[in-house]
């Protein structure tokens, strides 16, 4: 079975409460954020000691937003972003890093400039050992298509450069999983998984409070997890779930839940 993880983001309480919650629940991996390292007056060592202490391993560190095809006047003020957030990454040991398609009005419609963007993103990660996944969202200015990507990613051709895919960003938009049988299994650098109700909200604010643990909302998510499987992808399966509620339950018990979930899922589609 592929490695399981989370992110922070899904459970209340302090950093040190969510790292036990996850650790004991089962999970191996986790989704480290940038806040993460600064919510306590204690200090990011503090951070880091309990991060070392857990024995959680980073699969990715979150994140870069409205980064290609923002306007040129503010590209600087972006790679100063980035570089930031390397250095955070350096301090704490993680190598991913996760972009997520621009969702900006202004954001420029040229498949060159988004190409030149991520080539200059990707051979600065390249210069720092780091690497880049590429996340298309449901609302996405350009790229909310996760097969658009992966065309725009072949293009730059660049080997820090990957995907991230994520069901529910798939799902909420209606698109067949098997567009994922085009994609080389080395350029997917992370799978997030999160099942989502039957509803009329937009995509964004569906995404940011109404996600749901894997078979308890309405996604063929064995399917989407049986398209990985074929191609034979071996990386961690990170539970992305962003839900009100879901961040109101006392964080042992829900990591279990959400344990539980993915080993469900994970199962199901490997028998």
């Amino acid at each position: 079975m592929n490695p399981i993880g989370c992110t922070t983001a899904m459970f209340r309480g302090d950093l040190a409460e969510k790292l036990q919650a996850i650790r004991q629940a089962g999970f191996s991996h986790i989704e480290f954020l940038s806040r993460d390292l600064f919510e306590s007056l204690r200090g990011p060592e503090y951070a880091l000691s309990l991060l070392q202490d857990s024995g959680l391993e980073i699969s990715c560190f979150q994140l870069v937003r409205d980064y290609e095809g923002a306007p040129r006047s503010e590209m600087a003020s972006r790679m100063g972003v980035i570089r930031q957030l390397f250095d955070q990454m350096d301090f704490v040991g993680a190598d991913l890093l996760i972009l997520c398609a621009n969702t900006a009005d202004n954001a420029i419609e040229d498949a060159d400039t988004l190409g030149e963007d991520l080539l200059r993103l990707a051979e600065f990660a390249a210069s720092r050992g780091k690497r880049i996944a590429y996340e298309a969202l449901g609302w996405a200015r350009w790229m909310s298509d996760y097969r658009d990507a992966w065309q725009l990613i072949r293009r730059v051709n660049h080997p820090a450069l990957g995907v991230m895919l994520d069901s529910s960003h798939i799902g909420s938009l209606g698109l067949p999983f098997d567009g994922i049988a085009d994609i080389d299994p080395a350029k997917i650098f992370l799978a997030e998984v999160a099942d989502l109700p039957l509803t009329r909200l937009d995509n964004a604010e569906l995404s940011r409070f109404y996600r749901l643990l894997p078979g308890e909302g309405m996604l063929q998510l064995d399917r989407f997890v049986g398209e990985l499987d074929k191609l034979g992808y071996a990386g961690v399966y990170s539970l992305e779930v962003f839900n009100d509620h879901y961040r109101n339950l006392d964080p042992g018990p829900m990591a279990k839940r959400a344990h539980a979930s993915m080993q469900r899922l994970l199962n199901r589609t490997d028998s």
